[in-house]
C-alpha cells in the first residue's frame, strides 16, 4: 500500500510538467548540482535515463505504481534530469520524440483517472483546464460521458492547429455562442497537444558543456540506442512525425508507395489497402504509435479506432500476427499498382523490399569500391 500523506506527491509526478509539480521540487530544496552529482539522487538520475530510452523504444513512458513519498519524490525528480539529458545530446528527433512521449503517457494517465465517476476524475479534468489558463464549462460534464465540454473557441484553435484530420477543424464543431462543444476525451486530446507545447517549448535547454559532459556516462547509454536505432530505420527516407525514419523507403514495392504518398495526402484509401500497408510496416519493425502517426492525414481519422486495429494487426494482444498481403492478394483487391522490373522477380511486397534493399546495397559498395581500382589502375 502507498504510504500515507503521499497522494498528493504521487498525483504531482503523474504530471510534472505542472506549475504545482515545479513548485514542490522547488520546496525540497534540491540544486542542480545536487541533482547531477549527489549519490543521494543517482535513483533519479537512472530514472530519468530511463525516462528517454523508454520514449525512444516505446513512445510513450511509463507511470509506476508509488509506494512512497520518496519514490514519489524521485520519479518528480527524473522529469528535469531526463530534460537536461535531452538537451546535451541535442538531437532534434529525440527532442521531439521525448516530448511527445510524455504528452502521450499524460494523456492516457488523465484518461485513467477521469473515468472512474467520482469527484476527484472531474477534478483533475478541471485542474488541466486552469493550468494552461482555458476558460471551460464543465457544468455537465460529472452527469454525462458524453455531454458536451465547452471551450472558446479562440482557445480550440489555440491548440488544435498541428491536429491535422479534418473532425478537428473549427467548420466541422458544434459551435454556440463563440463555444466550441467537445467530448471529454476530446478535451483530454486537446489538453494532450498543450502538454507537448508546454514541454517542448524549452527545448533543447543552454545546458553548459562542462555540465553535460559530467553527465556523459547517462547520455552515453542514450545515443547508442539511438545509434542502434538510426541503423534500424535508415538515415534518410520516409519519416514519421515523432521524428524516426523507416529504414528505407526508396526500396519499397510501387504499392506501398503509392499507399503512403495517398496518406500523406490526405486522401481515404480503401481498407484492404490501409491492411496492406500496416501489416508492411509492421513487418519492417515500426511501432504501433509510429504507425498511427502515418494515418494522422486521414479524413476519417479516428486515434482509438486506429490504435485498436493496428494493434490487432500487430498481434499485441493475443491476436495472430499478421504478414502484409502477397503480391496476387494486392492484385485481387486492386492495389497492385507501377509494376516495375523487380515486380516481375518476386511474389510479395516484402521480397521486393529485400531484393531492391540487397541491390542498392551492392551498387552502393560498387561505388565505393571504384575509386580504390582506379588508384591501383595508376599505379
Amino acid at each position: 500500500m502507498m504510504e500515507e500523506g503521499v497522494t498528493e506527491e504521487a498525483r504531482l509526478c503523474f504530471y510534472p510538467f505542472l506549475s504545482a509539480a515545479s513548485n514542490y521540487v522547488e520546496a525540497l530544496g534540491v540544486t542542480l548540482d545536487d541533482l547531477i552529482t549527489a549519490a543521494t539522487f543517482e535513483r533519479a538520475r537512472l530514472r530519468g535515463k530511463e525516462r528517454v530510452r523508454e520514449a525512444i523504444r516505446e513512445g510513450t513512458v511509463r507511470k509506476p505504481v508509488i509506494m512512497s513519498t520518496a519514490q514519489a519524490e524521485m520519479e518528480l525528480l527524473s522529469y528535469p534530469f531526463a530534460r537536461i539529458l535531452v538537451s546535451c545530446i541535442g538531437n532534434a528527433h529525440l527532442v521531439r520524440r521525448y516530448a511527445l512521449s510524455e504528452a502521450k503517457s499524460a494523456y492516457n494517465k488523465l484518461l485513467e483517472d477521469s473515468s472512474t465517476g467520482s469527484s476527484a476524475g472531474t477534478d483533475i479534468i478541471y485542474e488541466m483546464a486552469q493550468e494552461f489558463d482555458i476558460q471551460v464549462d464543465f457544468s455537465r460534464l460529472s452527469h454525462m460521458e458524453h455531454a458536451p465540454v465547452q471551450m472558446p473557441f479562440v482557445d480550440y484553435l489555440r491548440f488544435t492547429s498541428n491536429l491535422r484530420d479534418k473532425r478537428w477543424k473549427l467548420v466541422n464543431r458544434g459551435l454556440e455562442k463563440g463555444q466550441v462543444n467537445l467530448r471529454k476525451g476530446e478535451f483530454l486530446r486537446v489538453i494532450q497537444e498543450a502538454i507537448y507545447a508546454r514541454i517542448s517549448k524549452d527545448l533543447p535547454l543552454d545546458v553548459p558543456g562542462v555540465l553535460c559532459e559530467s553527465i556523459r556516462k547517462y547520455t552515453r547509454d542514450i545515443e547508442a540506442e539511438l545509434e542502434e536505432r538510426r541503423k534500424k530505420f535508415g538515415d534518410s527516407g520516409f519519416e514519421t512525425s515523432t521524428g524516426f525514419l523507416v529504414k528505407d523507403p526508396s526500396c519499397f514495392p510501387p504499392c506501398i508507395t503509392a499507399i503512403l504518398s495517398n496518406l500523406k495526402d490526405g486522401v481515404n484509401v480503401p481498407h484492404t489497402a490501409r491492411f496492406a500497408v500496416t501489416a508492411f510496416l509492421l513487418n519492417l519493425g515500426l511501432t504501433v504509435d509510429e504507425i498511427i502517426e502515418i494515418y494522422k492525414n486521414s479524413p476519417d481519422f479516428d486515434e482509438e479506432r486506429t490504435r485498436y486495429q493496428v494493434v490487432h494487426i500487430a498481434g499485441a494482444q493475443g491476436s495472430t500476427k499478421y504478414t502484409a498481403p502477397s503480391c496476387s492478394t494486392m492484385r485481387t483487391y486492386g492495389n497492385c499498382v507501377d509494376n516495375d522490373d523487380v515486380c516481375e522477380k518476386v511474389n510479395h511486397p516484402l521480397s521486393y523490399y529485400k531484393r531492391r534493399l540487397k541491390l542498392k546495397q551492392k551498387q552502393k559498395k560498387e561505388q565505393q569500391d571504384k575509386p580504390k581500382e582506379k588508384v591501383e589502375g595508376e599505379k
